[in-house]
């Protein structure tokens, strides 16, 4: 009789087990695996360029504009969107995807239908999931998948950093050419979310999330070598600012059904996006940290969640073959945007509510001083869970090449279960600030009342004088620390009262009773680390001050009571 031993299989059997799923279940794929004709038989017009190259090369802008266009001839329901024109001349295009069409977001908001929207591509090294966007977007308007249009309306920018994709540089697998992290004037457009500096972001607020208001901003990644065995890891809004109930709605539902459903329909296990203490084996954190997933407002999908809206952000390991981050990246998306389909209407409601709860409390608790917020914050542990990792992951040359692969043996096949791992993506408030009934901000600031407009924040200007009551911020040292490639300011200081403060005619306000309070919050306090004084917007103002011999005092005031 042949003993036969499967000392990788068992722990992982046993971990199937505990989550409810039968071993004799779905196979799962491992390392470059993917299941055959995954993608599809399509006439040649359809395919991809990566497709076409046997997944060697990704698609420039030109191409994608020309599978847009090639959509746009091929399916009724379509409408185009010019996000922006690139300081290169180059136009990111986003295709409106609805059945019956819908030529404008007024005729979205009639609809009835909750928004979608889907994007790619914002770092073009991370290319996989501009591929993969384009393979769902052939699905839905010739394909298979047309019914995902019956309860809502999806719009896909599959390459949002349209001159960085096209700045090419070779690297070690493939694609074998990729483009810039960043836009032609250098930005990292996923760090704008804030500060809006960049002609991207900027036309992707003004023509997009503004006036489509979607109810679920997705947004495609990828990571560098690691050692965990997902195909693909996930993210929400982490801002303790935020409304909760849409970021718990994400993580308590969608979340966990869309992976059941991927595990079942595409064989492939995802988890939360986070990185393990690699330097110890085996490893005993779960970290968003460590994946550079910090509680901060920069990048967009953290951003659009103070806007009292969902987020999802998805990353691949970087060390597979670039089929099987596709694949990947198809994988999750289509099950996303399975589920929106099925649950669009209750995710509307619950983004309508919250929006209704910002503005009551400002309404019910702000003039009194009591109503806080958080400013910052960190991570803690939901407990214990069990992670599926590897204990090598080795990089080496192809045999007679100048490439890299994976070594085999490592980093492929039936992964450890890492058991008793803490799960370090709680987002938990460290500090509050209180939030006033309004901001009041001087004429002289009129460049970052541009940019609160640009995010949806509804601005007036007095008309006449007006005397409130209120609190201020005093600066007692303003200093500058490097932030991961960054000149970030940090105010120290305190906030003292104002029992009667009286503002000129032309002074700009922001009344808070507004759905985009927490957003308003979150870029002018003080000491919020990356709002407009986080990144230093304000510094000339309160330095000029300094330099006068005067005391430095933030120049946003927050009044609670209307005086007169």
């Amino acid at each position: 009789m042949i003993r036969r031993k499967f000392p990788a299989i068992a722990p992982l059997i046993l971990f199937f087990l505990t989550l409810g799923i039968t071993v004799n279940a779905q196979k799962i794929y491992w390392g470059n695996e993917v299941p055959l004709g995954w993608n599809g038989q399509w006439a040649d017009k359809f395919l991809t360029v990566a497709e076409k190259s046997g997944y060697e090369r990704t698609t420039s802008s030109e191409e994608v504009l020309e599978f847009l266009n090639t959509m746009k001839w091929n399916s009724e329901c379509v409408q185009v969107i010019n996000v922006f024109t690139s300081e290169l001349g180059r136009v990111c295009s986003a295709l409106v995807l609805a059945n019956p069409r819908v030529n404008s977001p007024a005729e979205a908001r009639r609809s009835g239908k909750p928004v979608i929207y889907l994007q790619g591509n914002i770092h073009p090294p991370e290319t996989e999931g501009k591929e993969a966007l384009l393979m769902v977007m052939r699905d839905i308007l010739i394909g298979k998948s047309k019914h995902l249009l019956d309860n809502q309306i999806i719009i896909i920018c599959p390459n949002f950093c349209v001159d960085g994709n096209d700045a090419l540089t070779l690297q070690q697998g493939t694609p074998h050419l990729i483009g810039s992290g960043t836009n032609s004037k250098g930005f990292n457009l996923n760090r704008d979310a804030v500060k809006l500096e960049s002609t991207d972001v900027n036309g992707l607020y003004k023509n997009v999330l503004n006036p489509w208001d979607p109810v679920l901003f997705f947004d495609a990644h990828a990571m560098d070598r690691v050692k965990y065995a997902y195909a693909i890891c996930y993210a929400t809004c982490n801002l303790p600012a935020a409304s909760p109930e849409p970021r718990d709605y994400i993580w308590n539902s969608l979340f966990p059904a869309v992976r059941d459903k991927i595990r079942t329909n595409f064989g492939l296990e995802t988890f939360t996006h986070c990185l393990s203490d690699e330097e110890n084996w085996p490893p005993t954190i779960w970290s968003h940290d460590k994946a550079y997933w910090f509680i901060e407002g920069k990048f967009l999908a953290n951003a659009y969640g103070l806007r009292n809206r969902m987020s999802v952000l998805v990353e691949t390991p970087g060390h597979p073959s670039f089929e099987r981050k596709i694949y990947a990246q198809y994988a999750y998306i289509s099950e996303l945007v399975a589920y929106t389909n099925h649950h669009g209407k209750e995710m509307m409601e619950i983004c309508r509510k919250a929006d209704e709860k910002v503005g009551n409390q400002i309404t019910t608790n702000a003039e009194s001083g009591r109503l806080r917020n958080f400013v910052q914050g960190k991570y803690e542990s939901w407990g214990k869970v069990d992670v599926l990792a590897y204990e090598k992951n080795i990089p080496e040359y192809i045999p007679g090449t100048s490439a890299i692969r994976t070594r085999p043996g490592t980093a492929d096949g039936p992964p450890q279960v890492i058991h008793g791992v803490e799960h370090m993506t709680k987002p938990v408030g460290t500090k509050t600030a209180a939030v006033p009934s309004g901001y009041l901000i001087p004429k002289s600031l009129d460049f970052i009342i541009a940019k609160l407009r640009l995010q949806n924040i509804r601005i007036d200007t007095l008309k006449t004088p007006l005397t409130v009551s209120g609190e201020e911020f005093l600066v007692d040292s303003l200093r500058h620390e490097r932030w991961y490639g960054f000149s970030m300011t940090r105010l120290i200081g305190r906030f003292t009262p104002a029992a009667a403060r009286t503002f000129a005619t032309g002074t700009f306000i922001v009344n808070m009773a507004q759905p985009m309070a927490n957003l308003a919050f979150f870029c002018l306090e003080p000491e919020t680390p990356d709002g407009y004084a986080g990144w230093g917007l304000l510094d000339p103002f309160m330095t000029g001050l300094a330099a006068h011999g005067h005391q430095m005092i933030y120049p946003v005031f927050k009044f609670f009571e209307k005086i007169n």
